[in-house]
């Protein structure tokens, strides 16, 4: 019969026992953890005495802090913005351009021309009868002085240019100097004709020719004198009346006539 009535040991509770180490009686504390000996998990103290708190902060990979399932918002381009302020600034800018171009334009040109009648025209002689269109030209200075932003006369020119059986006559009056707004000094020019009783019919604008400017042409008849074609020119530097009395006088030959005349008579000071 064996010693051991018992059977083999039974283990306890705790940790198993290496082989050869002496068994703590009964009731003596746990061995301490050693060398090699890992000690029991110790959990994370709680401050509010419940189960423990969560990790804070988001999975790994959330984009820019953001929780799972909700994306990040898209950042908003302002390359629109930036297209439409440079639109914008170009139309500005190209406007500013414009103006300025119009107002070099306007300066360099004003005042830079002269007119000198020539002694002929058409092989008719400016002698006879230039002092009518001397009278003429002083009239026209007179009736501008009532507004000298828009003409600044510096010299008044005249000339009459007929045939020896005077059935044909050029008449020229007018000044040059500074004009601000030539096409204003032509329509001026017929509302002085009808103030003074004549009669203004056909009035039409024409081409002023190479040299530019406003033009335009009307018949003017008045009590004492046949009908006329009457064209007015005017830019910059110059405001010239022409009149032209004919057996057949026309609107467009009259045009023709004074776009001649002022070719030959307008030039650089």
């Amino acid at each position: 019969m064996s010693d051991n009535q018992f059977g083999p040991p039974q283990p306890g509770f705790g940790p198993p026992q290496t082989p050869g180490a002496p068994i703590p009686p009964q009731g003596a504390p746990a061995p301490q953890a050693g060398y090699g000996y890992p000690g029991p998990q110790q959990q994370p103290q709680q401050s509010w005495g419940g189960a423990a708190l969560p990790q804070q902060g988001y999975p790994a990979g959330a984009p820019g802090g953001f929780p799972p399932g909700y994306p990040a918002p898209q950042k908003k381009s302002r390359k629109g913005l930036w297209i439409t302020l440079s639109v914008v600034s170009a139309v500005i800018l190209a406007g500013a351009g414009v103006v300025g171009y119009f107002a070099y334009d306007t300066v360099s040109k004003t005042g830079k021309y002269k007119v000198v009648m020539p002694p002929t025209f058409q092989g008719m002689s400016s002698e006879a009868g230039a002092d009518t269109a001397q009278q003429m030209a002083e009239q026209m200075k007179q009736d501008t002085a009532a507004d000298p932003d828009s003409l600044q006369p510096e010299q008044t020119v005249a000339a009459l240019y007929a045939t020896e059986d005077g059935s044909r006559m050029v008449i020229a009056a007018g000044a040059y100097g500074k004009v601000s707004r030539p096409s204003a000094q032509v329509d001026q020019q017929f509302k002085d004709m009808e103030k003074e009783g004549d009669t203004v019919t056909q009035k039409k604008s024409v081409d002023a020719g190479p040299l530019g400017g406003s033009m335009s042409c009307a018949m003017v008849k008045s009590s004492d004198t046949p009908d006329l074609a009457v064209c007015v020119w005017a830019d910059y530097s110059s405001v010239v009346l022409v009149m032209e009395k004919s057996d057949s006088v026309d609107l467009d030959k009259a045009a023709a006539d004074t776009r001649e005349l002022r070719q030959a008579a307008e030039v650089l000071k």
